[in-house]
């Protein structure tokens, strides 16, 4: 056999193993990316249903609780109430605790348009712990004009970001420390679709858990996505109705 029919069997066998060759190595990448952005794009939109739908149930729970007399004589029995019949049908994701949560976040963020859809639930709770209504608003522009994750917002949240920025003479070098602060942290495909809320609003921890993609989900309905890490997980209810009609 010639060299040069040696060096062209190399090239074969390496193409046949999977190593990309400069031929097909730009169709890759490009392909790559479009299942990277494809997967971002479904976890985004489960996480734009949960927060709409935690919104709506804290604005069911305060315009009953404000009904009048005869609906407030329920009192602080309400929501344990609520919370013990959701919780057993749709798991621990909407009990009493939870359920408090989505009032408060109903109450802070009144008006459904200013709710940022690049934010996440989690998100959410965080900002929940933020007092002054000033403040909760700039981190809320903040976290959704940088990005933030939200590992990212809850050490800002926890430096008084906003605090030392407003007392500050010097702006720029509290800005400066702030990124350096969150420069580290990344948010992986794997952290976001493992957060436990997320998969309490969907029902789907013990599935998730044991990679099943079956179970019982919000409407009966399952299916299984990649995590970014080769391990299949479960969405359930509007979210594997979502990834049905988009197989």
């Amino acid at each position: 056999m010639t060299n040069k029919s040696q060096k062209q069997k190399a090239v074969a066998t390496k193409d046949s193993s999977g190593g990309p060759s400069k031929g097909w190595a730009p169709l890759l990448g490009n392909l790559r990316q479009l299942i990277a952005d494809s997967r971002q794009q479904v976890l985004r939109a489960v996480d734009v249903v949960q927060v709409q739908t935690y919104w709506h149930i804290g604005r069911h729970i305060v315009e009953f609780e404000q009904g009048g007399a005869q609906r407030a004589a329920y009192g602080r029995r309400l929501l344990p109430q609520l919370g013990q019949a959701l919780s057993a049908e749709f798991g621990k994701g909407f009990d009493t605790t939870n359920l408090r949560h989505m009032r408060a976040f109903y109450q802070a963020f009144p008006i459904r348009d200013a709710v940022r859809r690049e934010l996440s639930w989690t998100h959410y709770r965080l900002l929940l712990r933020v007092d002054s209504a000033e403040a909760r608003q700039w981190y809320v522009q903040e976290a959704a004009a940088h990005n933030w994750s939200t590992r990212a917002l809850e050490r800002q949240i926890g430096s008084l970001y906003y605090d030392r920025l407003l007392l500050s003479q010097d702006k720029a070098a509290v800005t400066a420390e702030a990124q350096a602060n969150i420069a580290t942290l990344e948010q992986s495909p794997r952290a976001f679709v493992r957060d436990p809320v997320m998969l309490e609003f969907w029902a789907c921890r013990k599935q998730a858990a044991s990679g099943s993609p079956t179970g019982n989900g919000v409407d009966g309905q399952a299916a299984a996505v990649s995590d970014g890490t080769g391990q299949r997980l479960c969405l359930c209810g509007p979210a594997a109705a979502h990834q049905h009609r988009n197989a």
